[in-house]
């Protein structure tokens, strides 16, 4: 073999200089190119170096995200010039410690709180729902959704009671900020302690985030809701408290089930579309007590499990200018009127607000237009025989009770 000419031998040795730190400055050993989010992890460890915490060889992919971490990669994503306040200290935390700039930056902005101690925990793990409030609140261009969705209420002003952290949930959950795995074994919790990967994810989605979706985020500026009867305000109250678990295709529980449970084996707690209607809507009866949950109202008669058997023995087929609160709402995808075509199912809670639970979960949708509006096939009274119902009024035609004024 003829040696190569000593010109070649020089761009080969410059080539391979250049490339072999080019390797550990463009890869993760244990991050390969089919991982699930190998682009995010490349987007907010590579291309920028805000979740670069373990040297240029490795991510950790499935390593707990901490506190420090968490605010060092939101400060200097969204904050890298923002000075520190000196009157912001924390016992466990000094001045000297790397984590600190970080921490005493988003305790000042308002993207993460100290604990009740006045300790910050750098090295604690971030639950998913820490992370939903730090990193809305970090974007800083949801301040008058987070603000409407925290007051939300009826016509008359009468108002619900939010869980802390719901306007972030609710917001990352319609931002389509959580991955929707295939083996929903590995959706998480709201209380669930973050891996580093899935940070990895939503960081990049909400950097990455298109300025419609920025836009369209002002539907939620404010909320008004139809005045309700005692029962439809408790339905409507347990609805939003269950913003947070993962969207489960089968599930209808809180909790993973397993043999002995009436409806099916889920790997972990959370609902898909019609589910999410049985836990908030449905009696005590065939085998599933989910009313047991909800004692303010017994809930109503519904047997049926998918969508499109909702849909197709609907006794009147409501127009969507007949929805009252509590009634389906009814989806095909599509574009079809019949129920044949229905694939999806929400419940309604009247000025053009409904609750379902799609992807990333049970979240409030606006159906005023858009894509519900337009998919919209057609709505669904449920009744209650027993006249102790405390929600709607009596329908003396079918001699048993409404839901809806």
């Amino acid at each position: 073999m003829r040696p190569l000419p000593l010109r070649v031998l020089l761009v080969a040795v410059v080539m391979a200089a250049t490339l072999i730190p080019a390797r550990a400055a463009f890869a993760f050993s244990d991050v390969p190119k089919g991982y699930w989010d190998y682009d995010a992890i490349q987007y907010v460890a590579v291309t920028n170096t805000w979740m670069q915490d373990y040297g240029t060889d490795t991510f950790q992919p499935s390593t707990k995200e901490n506190r420090g971490q968490l605010a060092k990669a939101l400060v200097l994503a969204y904050a890298p010039d923002e000075p520190i306040d000196p009157s912001i200290t924390f016992p466990d935390l000094p001045p000297t410690d790397p984590f600190y700039p970080f921490a005493n930056v988003a305790v000042k902005l308002g993207w993460i709180e100290k604990y009740k101690s006045g300790n910050y925990g750098a090295l604690e793990p971030v639950k998913f729902s820490l992370l939903d409030r730090a990193l809305i609140r970090a974007m800083g261009v949801f301040t008058a959704a987070i603000d409407g969705l925290t007051g939300i209420h009826e016509a008359d002003g009468t108002p619900y009671i939010t869980q802390d952290r719901f306007a972030e949930m609710q917001l990352a959950r319609w931002l389509d900020f959580h991955y929707n795995h295939d083996d929903e074994s590995l959706d998480f919790q709201k209380g669930a302690y973050i891996p580093r990967d899935e940070m990895a994810y939503s960081l990049w989605k909400a950097k990455t985030l298109e300025s419609w979706r920025i836009d369209d985020a002002h539907l939620f500026d404010d909320i008004t809701l139809a005045n309700a009867t005692a029962g439809q305000h408790a339905f409507t109250q347990f609805a939003l408290d269950w913003i947070g678990p993962p969207y489960i295709w089968g599930g209808d529980w809180k909790t993973v089930t397993g043999n002995g449970y009436c409806c099916g084996i889920q790997p972990q707690g959370g609902y898909d579309c019609s589910g999410f209607v049985w836990w908030v809507l449905k009696k005590n009866e065939d085998g599933y007590n989910a009313a047991q949950f909800h004692p303010d109202y017994k809930g109503w008669i519904i047997h049926e499990r998918v969508s499109y058997e909702m849909a197709r023995l609907a006794p009147d087929k409501l127009a969507f200018g007949e929805l009252v609160q509590g009634n389906l709402m009814f989806f095909a995808s599509n574009g079809g009127s019949t129920w044949q075509d229905v694939d999806h199912v929400g419940i309604y809670l009247g000025k053009n607000w409904m609750v379902n639970s799609t992807g990333g979960g049970p979240q409030l949708e606006w159906v005023g237009d858009g894509y519900y509006y337009d998919n919209f096939v057609f709505g669904r009274k449920i009744v209650q025989k027993e006249s102790t119902s405390p929600a709607g009024t009596v329908d003396r035609t079918a001699g048993e009770q409404a839901v809806g004024p």
